[in-house]
């Protein structure tokens, strides 16, 4: 395996104004690998998809440094970056009249010709990615009218079509029911293994995330930060020393969450 991404002691943040900082994230490394699915879990406001923003480049980093594919982010253009990771975030498409195809062939736009042409190699590209996520036959219909699970196909495929060894997801399943949720994290474990790709997902989903995932980075408030595979952060105590609350305790024997019972009572 070799290391797509390298995130070497980050901190992340926003400013209130030019003089007081709010540091989110500090000191934080990790790395991605081909082959390797890792999702980010943490509550509401921990910072997820700031984080997943920061090291694209599109927050400022307060420190550190992020290296793809051994290049400093700060030493890559967005036309370069761009040939190395794909990105679908959760940013509604507005123009109401793109089919699902012309949606996915933007995503060979840091390939076209300088006026935007495609060449028949693109077409080929977009073809087989629509295919890979079982979305060929939405290739005609408006984007527009296709439903969140189709609209979440058609968006990996703009990605897959980007022919990046890395793939970024924010919520991708934020809108799909519970079945659409299993089906797409078993497409994404899929197209990792077999198109040896390294995705990074940010998700509230935890019990898909501990199926599916290779590892998990898990947020909390106070600028925690832990890393591992499911079983070593199941079996270390990590998820229910994030994710338990007064009412509800992760049970690590079903993997599920369960409403805590009172020993009181």
């Amino acid at each position: 395996m070799s290391t797509l991404l390298h995130i070497d002691s980050i901190s992340t943040g926003y400013h209130w104004n030019t003089r007081n900082e709010v540091i989110l994230h500090d000191n934080i490394s990790a790395q991605v690998s081909n082959g390797e699915m890792v999702c980010m879990l943490g509550p509401n406001g921990a910072g997820k998809s700031t984080f997943m923003r920061t090291i694209l480049g599109f927050e400022p980093l307060h420190r550190g440094q992020v290296y793809f594919d051994k290049k400093s982010l700060t030493d890559l253009s967005v036309h370069a970056l761009a040939k190395k990771v794909a990105v679908v975030l959760t940013d509604r498409i507005d123009d109401n009249f793109l089919s699902a195809y012309e949606v996915v062939s933007s995503g060979r736009y840091p390939y076209a010709s300088f006026t935007g042409r495609l060449k028949e190699t693109d077409h080929q590209h977009i073809v087989e990615a629509l295919a890979l996520v079982g979305a060929s036959a939405l290739s005609s219909r408006f984007f527009r009218e296709l439903s969140d699970g189709e609209k979440q196909r058609v968006l990996l495929a703009r990605a897959l079509a980007q022919d990046t060894d890395l793939i970024f997801l924010d919520e991708p399943a934020a809108f799909i029911d519970s079945p659409g949720k299993v089906e797409l994290m078993e497409l994404l474990r899929s197209l990792c293994q077999q198109n040896d790709k390294g995705i990074l997902i940010t998700t509230h989903d935890m019990e898909p995330a501990l199926r599916f995932a290779d590892k998990l980075w898990l947020f909390a408030d106070q600028r925690h930060f832990q890393e591992g595979s499911p079983e070593q952060l199941i079996r270390g105590g990590s998820i229910n020393s994030f994710f338990d609350t007064e009412e509800v305790v992760f049970n690590p024997e079903n993997r599920r969450f369960e409403k805590r019972i009172d020993q009181n009572s």
